[in-house]
């Protein structure tokens, strides 16, 4: 069960303006962890930050997948646009990842996963690319609006898209709109309900330890500053580590960095904390909040207070370059994107 954690405002700003996490100091030091989760801030302050916290060595050994952005040749097109602006407060804004999860460096089996993902109504456009490699992954040319064709192969990592998915019948239809990925042979198919992306991430075991993530913002007329976060979750002992990864917009586009801690406090509460910038290293903001069986949630706390939500799935790995999270962020405005209400356990220590 998840309980959610309180993080008092008052002791967010009385925060030193140095981490006690000290940069210099091993990535596999369990203890300095341990030390860290008893404090109510995790370790981490309000100051801005070198960007990509300056921690170059430590961001290339994990190897967070790098994404590319694309120019979706069906994107202007007038039949597009049009289903854009009949759906412009319906459908998501989506990342579908697939691949070896946790990742595995010492993976021996490769899965090839090209295919299509189609919609059941409405219509895809993909925005960016995650991990495609030249040699082995790629889109192929669009041949209808519902439908994406691509190439990818996977071993210890995995390949994913983010994408736009149209919705100009939700209004209309009291059909579930859903997302089909089919294997190129058709021997494989997983079919995922798109209104379950409004509680959070979806997983589909593929077997072998590959897996299938789909996790999406539901669209909206207003503005609203959201997206999404993925990396690598780290275990130091079993439920205790480190989290690393980055920060994207609501499109798939890189605006920041998050790193963070988790495990278990001395009281027995399972909590994690993290903090995030943007690419200059600007604070953007502290997560507090717990993590359970495959799963987090997290507040979004600013210099001003409690701005939002943070939340999704995890996946332990036992190195700097295993695990896996995905999950997505939002300020409270976003309230299609908030996690469903938690209990409040006591302030730390």
């Amino acid at each position: 069960m998840y309980r959610k954690l309180s993080l008092p405002f008052a002791l967010l700003m009385a925060l030193p303006t140095a981490a006690c996490l000290d940069r210099g100091t091993s990535p596999d030091d369990s203890q300095e962890v341990s030390t860290a989760l008893e404090q109510t801030n995790g370790g981490f302050d309000t100051a801005d930050e070198p960007p990509e916290f300056g921690i170059d060595t430590e961001l290339r050994a994990a190897a967070i997948e790098d994404d590319t952005a694309t120019t979706d040749p069906l994107a202007g097109d007038p039949a597009t646009t049009a289903m854009d602006r009949a759906s412009a407060a319906a459908g998501f804004r989506a990342i579908v990842v697939w691949g070896k999860i946790p990742a595995d460096r010492d993976a021996t089996e490769s899965r090839d996963w090209s295919g299509t993902l189609k919609v059941s109504r409405g219509g895809l456009v993909v925005r960016r690319t995650i991990a495609f490699e030249d040699a082995t992954d790629k889109l192929l040319p669009r041949v209808s609006l519902d439908t994406v064709a691509f190439q990818s192969v996977t071993k210890p990592y995995i390949d994913g898209l983010a994408l736009t998915i149209l919705d100009p019948g939700l209004s209309t239809s009291t059909a579930a709109q859903t997302l089909t990925y089919s294997s190129a042979d058709g021997a494989t198919v997983y079919t995922i309900d798109l209104a379950q992306l409004a509680d959070g991430p979806v997983v589909v075991d593929a077997g072998n330890g590959f897996k299938l993530i789909a996790i999406g913002h539901r669209r909206q007329a207003d503005a609203c500053d959201r997206g999404f976060m993925r990396g690598r979750w780290h275990a130091l002992s079993a439920h205790l580590g480190r989290f690393l990864g980055v920060v994207t917009d609501e499109n798939g586009e890189r605006v920041g960095h998050v790193r963070g801690v988790y495990g278990q406090r001395r009281n027995g509460d399972s909590v994690l904390f993290g903090k995030f910038i943007d690419r200059e290293g600007q604070f953007r903001g502290i997560l507090s909040g717990t993590f359970d069986n495959g799963r987090y949630r997290a507040r979004w706390i600013t210099r001003q207070g409690d701005h939002g939500t943070a939340h999704g799935a995890y996946f332990e790995g036992a190195s700097e370059r295993a695990g896996h999270f995905l999950g997505r962020w939002a300020e409270t405005s976003c309230t299609a994107d908030a996690p469903p209400p938690t209990t409040t356990p006591p302030p730390g220590n």
